[in-house]
């Protein structure tokens, strides 16, 4: 049994998928923590298949699914979910937009009792470096809009996080896009989450695969969490709304 599965959901990234593969072992075994890495792909058409391939024959501890259908990333990380052989899980991107060194951190917050913990690009400490006005601005829109479900949340569309096996086991998930945080804050098993400040990195290498279905995708989602959680009373979307209404409400 591993301590925690990383999962990293490509989709033609031979530039980076040995590098990133690589980084996280070598974080694995500076903090010894038995990792598993589990690469969820989208059938790739470039190299990313033999490249990972290759190196599960020098490190047991990788694997790989290959999905052939149903493509998209929030649906690569939900069949990780799936597929992963220990009871924690951390999802990180293949283009080092999001630090390895932190992944130790991210699994102490969950041996302390949290069931998520989320890297954060928003809070005290956290950032973007080298990133377009243009996506800049769709992903402070996309923030804004996911902190309307949880608003004690900086970043709630973060890509960067650890959860545990119990959060996702048995949820209704709708893995759509790009945004499957939220879909696990809005219908996952939770009580206690943690954000830890980190500077994401706009990806040096391949090309970024946001696109106008990605946007409409993700309004989709919003309205979707919004009525389940309307519907169900006692989720953790519900809960964080009484959480603010009850701290704003001035006591007679």
């Amino acid at each position: 049994m591993y301590d925690l599965t990383v999962i990293i959901p490509t989709f033609n990234e031979e530039a980076n998928i040995r590098n990133i593969a690589m980084a996280v072992d070598a974080v694995f075994h500076e903090n010894s923590l038995n990792g598993q890495i589990l690469v969820v792909d989208d059938n790739s058409a470039d190299s990313t298949i033999s490249i990972v391939r290759a190196l599960m024959r020098e490190k047991r501890n990788i694997e790989i699914i290959v999905r052939e259908k149903d493509h998209g990333l929030s649906q690569s990380v939900a069949e990780g979910f799936s597929h992963a052989a220990s009871g924690v899980f951390v999802v990180i991107d293949a283009d080092f937009s999001h630090p390895p060194v932190m992944i130790p951190k991210m699994y102490a917050e969950i041996q302390k009792g949290n069931d998520i913990v989320i890297g954060s690009r928003y809070m005290s400490g956290g950032g973007i470096r080298e990133w377009p006005l243009k996506r800049r601005v769709i992903s402070l829109g996309a923030t804004i809009l996911g902190r309307i479900l949880f608003p004690t949340i900086t970043d709630p569309v973060s890509g960067f996080f650890a959860i545990q096996k119990n959060v996702v086991l048995g949820a209704p998930l709708k893995p759509r896009g790009y945004k499957i945080l939220l879909e696990v804050l809005g219908k996952g098993q939770w009580q206690n989450s943690v954000e830890i400040p980190f500077e994401f990195v706009d990806r040096e290498i391949g090309a970024s695969k946001l696109k106008l279905k990605t946007i409409i995708e993700y309004a989709l989602q919003v309205l979707d969490i919004l009525i389940f959680s309307l519907l169900h009373r006692h989720n953790p979307a519900a809960r964080e709304w009484k959480r603010v209404l009850f701290r704003c409400t001035p006591r007679k």
